[in-house]
């Protein structure tokens, strides 16, 4: 078994599964730094036996000053980055000849720009530790073209994933996880999941769970494992 890591920093606490995945490393022994407000700590499950920190700062991904500073500040808290997790969400949806620029805008803003700056920020400090993980996590979009910009920006990253796994080897492994699906509650509210489950072979749908179990693999292990999507999506698009 590889050796465990230290500290993860995750990018966006209401992205994704964020408190799940934030709880996962939790539990697994890392300490977290976590983009959100300080009283997301009153969320968080900190185990007995684990001697890490927790700390919570708001960034804005989209701002590279503001995310060099604050991965520079993660450092000199926590005493390294040995594992990103871009948690960057950003999601509207319109007919093609609906979508606005600033929609368009947005969802690059927020997914594809931010990843790239949040990645290039980690990987000088990884370059310079010598080791490093880093895990964006994107959506079954990024291959099945729905929902148009978010398509648009999720393929766009997983492409960086296997440009940064190219450059940055061997030091930094970078991978990607897309969920399908992800199962909340408007979907028992709309009367959808028959609808959404039909033609998924597992015949239910991707939870956080199963995103945060994805996450903390790839962070704990898979170390011969670089430039690759994790695909959450029960068999639907086999």
């Amino acid at each position: 078994m590889s050796e465990r890591f230290s500290v993860a920093l995750v990018t966006d606490w209401n992205g994704t599964a964020g408190p799940v995945i934030c709880n996962a490393l939790i539990q697994s022994g890392f300490s977290v730094f976590i983009n959100g407000p300080q009283d997301i700590l009153f969320h968080l499950q900190q185990p007995s036996d684990v001697m890490g920190k927790i700390l919570a700062q708001p960034f804005d991904t989209s701002n590279e000053k503001e995310v060099q500073e604050t991965f520079l500040n993660c450092v000199n808290m926590l005493g390294a980055i040995d594992v990103l997790v871009n948690n960057n969400y950003f999601w509207n949806d319109a007919a093609l000849e609906e979508i606005s620029e600033n929609m368009w805008d947005e969802v690059i803003d927020r997914g594809l720009k931010s990843t790239f700056y949040c990645c290039r920020a980690a990987s000088r400090v990884m370059k310079a530790q010598g080791f490093g993980k880093i895990i964006n996590v994107i959506s079954t979009s990024a291959f099945n073209g729905d929902f148009t910009q978010f398509a648009a920006s999720c393929s766009a990253i997983h492409s960086l994933t296997k440009s940064f796994a190219k450059s940055l080897a061997p030091e930094i492994r970078v991978n990607s996880v897309a969920p399908g699906l992800v199962d909340e509650p408007w979907i028992d509210e709309a009367g959808l999941r028959d609808t959404f489950t039909k033609d998924v072979p597992l015949k239910r749908l991707c939870t956080n769970d199963d995103i945060a179990e994805a996450v903390n693999y790839l962070a704990c292990g898979a170390d011969f494992m670089t430039g690759q999507m994790l695909v959450l999506d029960g068999g639907e698009n086999l």
